[in-house]
């Protein structure tokens, strides 16, 4: 007995899977939610909210009506200013690259530099009491693409979690969260980690698991071929460049969706060993996997991870 839905949005191809009939409505509830959030925190539609904040940037604070979006914007903020590899002011060298559009291009060592000015995390004032985000320099853009998959995945799993599913997925391209019971009927989930040589074809290993939230970070999710030369989307804030990295993968294994989110850039970037450190200091797990396929798991995965390939 299983209610399943697929639809596109956020960018990517998306499921929800109640183990369970007649979950047809609580499916279409969850669509709306998530694309109310995808209009209010998308970068690319010129109607969302996030849109307004970086087109009033250096002009006057923005009214954030919807108080967990607030929150979400502190937190990516707080991240932010930890200088880990998660820099929710990167948009302006996102949209410098656009990289997994038609029109990507390399810009040129000045732009890159112009446009790092605009990223420091210390320039966005916030006001808790009013609601409001402020960016203080003109050209600065908030980008919530690190941090938004993970916290709409909350939203949902929270949403399900007070209807009373019993099990189920959440998955937004990517960023999945397991839900009570696996499909077997017992709240323990074999978990497929991907080969990231053969992204979708076949796993490098099975993870076995309770419900959490699994978000899997990779060079093979977005790329651009520019002149010739490949470039993934993961993009270092410290340079303004793609990630200079070993990783392939990561796939992080946490109590919500919005760390594993953030942690699956900072691992990412990080690399080993300082990535794994950083995931395991946040109590979360992780297993990395580089791009000559050797793959680490963070301590409290030795004893259910099993490495297949």
């Amino acid at each position: 007995m299983t209610t399943t839905t697929t639809f596109h949005g956020l960018g990517a191809d998306n499921t929800l899977t109640v183990y369970a009939d007649g979950a047809n409505e609580l499916l279409n509830q969850s669509i709306s939610m998530i694309n109310a959030y995808a209009h209010l925190l998308s970068l690319y539609d010129e109607a969302s909210l996030l849109t307004l904040i970086n087109k009033q940037a250096g002009k006057e604070p923005v009214h954030i009506p919807v108080r967990p979006v607030f929150n979400l914007i502190a937190q990516a903020i707080a991240w932010s200013k930890r200088g880990l590899g998660y820099n929710a002011l990167i948009g302006p060298i996102v949209k410098l690259w656009r990289i997994g559009f038609d029109d990507a291009h390399v810009p040129t060592a000045e732009e890159v530099t112009a446009a790092l000015a605009l990223t420091d995390p210390d320039l966005v004032e916030l006001d808790s009491e009013n609601q409001t985000v402020f960016l203080t320099k003109p050209g600065m853009v908030l980008d919530l693409g690190g941090i938004a998959k993970g916290f709409i995945v909350d939203q949902v799993y929270d949403l399900w979690d007070k209807t009373g599913v019993e099990g189920g997925l959440i998955d937004l391209g990517g960023n999945q969260r397991l839900v009570g019971n696996a499909a077997s009927g017992v709240p323990l989930w074999q978990w497929p980690i991907t080969d990231p040589r053969t992204p979708g074809k076949r796993s490098i290993a099975t993870l076995t698991t309770t419900p959490k939230a699994v978000v899997t970070t990779g060079i093979y999710e977005r790329h651009s071929e520019i002149n010739g030369k490949e470039y993934h989307h993961l993009l270092d804030p410290n340079t303004g460049y793609p990630v200079e990295s070993d990783m392939a993968s990561i796939t992080v294994v946490a109590d919500s969706g919005l760390i594993g989110d953030v942690l699956s850039s900072i691992g990412f970037y990080a690399g080993i060993p300082a990535g794994y450190d950083a995931v395991e200091a946040e109590g979360e797990e992780a297993i990395f996997v580089t791009k000559d396929t050797r793959v680490y798991q963070t301590s409290g995965l030795r004893e259910t991870l099993a490495v297949t390939m």
